[in-house]
């Protein structure tokens, strides 16, 4: 198969690493961990045949432990450097991961070792974004929407999943994405009805853990919350928003409420919400209604959301009307938008200028 990421570059000097100043040791018992000044000295260069970048070497002075530029990047040890972006693209465009083993010429588990890489890089920066977003001060005012949405694991019936998501309602920056269990569903077929039985035999009953799911997404929105902030929180109806919300919100939280049974058309209080429920199902293919590709695992679910998050939040438009900033850049997370390739280049640190 013929892939357009097996083209060999030209020999150059890489345009980052020219100016890369690593800003600790990646040996984790050297001295300077212990409080010990880090200091270091270059040593050389060298190039990788895999793409003929040249790298620069370090010598870490308290520890004597060699390293380079390569060892903070996140294709660090790859040895196909170009596998991390085209998956990242294509678990962002509906592909499953067997479709993507296909298409990029790998395995399945190595698309899969990919998809967790990926999930921990992309959990990571976004928790980077949103720290720095809080010691600026954080959210001052706006309106947030939360709501859920309902998909599976495995068994449609059997093993229902929720997928909570909170957003700020203006720019549709989404603030966290979590996943849950629920219950079996009711009214099973006999056929069904003893599955679940030899199931509950084996592990116990299903859990519901709707309420842990939110409650986590919203102590993500209560990180982010200026000092005396009222927020605005808009909801459906379920009953145990009210509580959760006074919990980790506050009684100074303005929460408001609308039926889940109305029309969902732009009128809808919770458009901005449904809609980007709507992108998440077109987007991930483990969400796509009535499809074999749905999630085989609730952890595989999670990791593709945290993927999703990072794309929708700072890669992706804001919207067809808003072509040239990001919901991160207008929710004021982000300085300007940014591009795959820069997000997945260096590990543990914000791509520069963001």
């Amino acid at each position: 198969m013929q892939l357009p990421y097996a083209d060999i570059a030209t020999p150059r000097v890489h345009r980052v690493d020219r100016h890369f100043l690593p800003r600790s040791c990646p040996n984790p018992h050297c001295p300077s961990h212990a409080g010990e000044p880090f200091e270091y000295r270059r040593k050389g260069v060298f190039s990788r045949k895999v793409d003929l970048r040249t790298v620069q070497r370090f010598r870490c002075k308290p520890c004597g432990k060699g390293f380079s530029s390569q060892t903070f990047r996140l294709d660090y040890r790859l040895h196909k450097p170009w596998l991390p972006l085209a998956v990242f693209q294509g678990l962002v465009a509906k592909t499953t991961l067997r479709q993507a083993a296909r298409s990029l010429a790998a395995k399945l588990d190595t698309i899969a070792r990919h998809l967790d890489r990926l999930a921990l890089h992309a959990e990571e920066l976004h928790a980077l974004f949103l720290e720095r977003h809080r010691r600026a001060g954080g959210w001052s005012q706006g309106a947030f929407q939360l709501d859920e949405l309902e998909t599976f694991e495995t068994d449609r019936r059997l093993f229902p999943l929720t997928v909570p998501i909170l957003i700020q309602r203006e720019t549709r920056f989404v603030v966290r994405a979590d996943t849950g269990t629920l219950p079996a569903r009711g009214n099973l077929r006999p056929r069904d009805a003893a599955r679940r039985q030899a199931y509950e035999a084996l592990h116990g009953k299903r859990q519901s853990q709707s309420s842990e799911s939110v409650a986590r997404c919203l102590k993500a929105l209560a990180a982010q919350l200026a000092k005396r902030c009222l927020v605005h929180l808009q909801t459906d109806e379920k009953t145990s928003y009210r509580a959760l919300v006074r919990r980790h919100l506050g009684a100074s939280s303005d929460h408001q409420w609308t039926s889940s049974k109305a029309v969902r058309d732009r009128s809808n209080l919770l458009f901005p919400i449904n809609n980007v429920l709507a992108q998440a199902r077109d987007n991930l293919s483990r969400l796509v209604r009535r499809s074999w590709g749905h999630a085989k695992r609730r952890r595989r679910l999670q990791a593709q959301l945290a993927v999703w998050t990072l794309y929708r939040n700072y890669v992706r438009e804001r919207s067809h009307y808003f072509r040239r900033e990001s919901s991160a850049e207008a929710a004021g997370v982000a300085r300007r938008r940014v591009s795959a390739r820069e997000l997945l280049a260096w590990r543990g640190v914000l791509p520069a200028g963001v």
